[in-house]
């Protein structure tokens, strides 16, 4: 994923009037995407979006949301192996908590690794 600062400003300009009081979020953001920082951290600046803005800026956000979504996965790991990988699936109404509690629930819950302690964690999807 090689983002160009255009592509970058075209994702997020459009929701920044709507959510100028997370301005230091959106440039955090900004930053994480520029460098390709860690993806954890911009599914965080997601979530602290997405809570802030009202029910009427949330679909400013779906362009972001599609990008997140089609650029970043969970990676399940166990005992220094890959296991899998999820894909980052964010459903609106959702917090931070809620997705991560989701997310390790369907790893526990609809599979049956013998591993005690499995790993998931965020990483950007390998260029196809």
């Amino acid at each position: 994923m090689t983002l160009t600062p255009h592509e970058i400003d075209a994702l997020l300009l459009p929701i920044a009037p709507s959510l100028a009081k997370e301005a230091d979020t959106i440039l955090d953001l900004r930053d994480l995407l520029m460098s390709k920082g860690h993806p954890g951290k911009c599914v965080r600046c997601f979530f602290r979006l997405f809570t802030a803005a009202g029910t009427e800026s949330q679909p400013k956000l779906a362009p972001l949301r599609n990008f997140m979504e089609q650029h970043l996965e969970i990676a399940v790991r166990a005992d220094g192996a890959e296991l899998e990988v999820l894909p980052v699936t964010l459903l609106a109404g959702e917090d931070l908590e809620e997705f991560c509690l989701r997310s390790m629930k369907q790893v526990r819950l609809d599979r049956t690794y013998r591993a005690k302690r499995l790993e998931l964690a965020f990483r950007y999807k390998a260029a196809a």
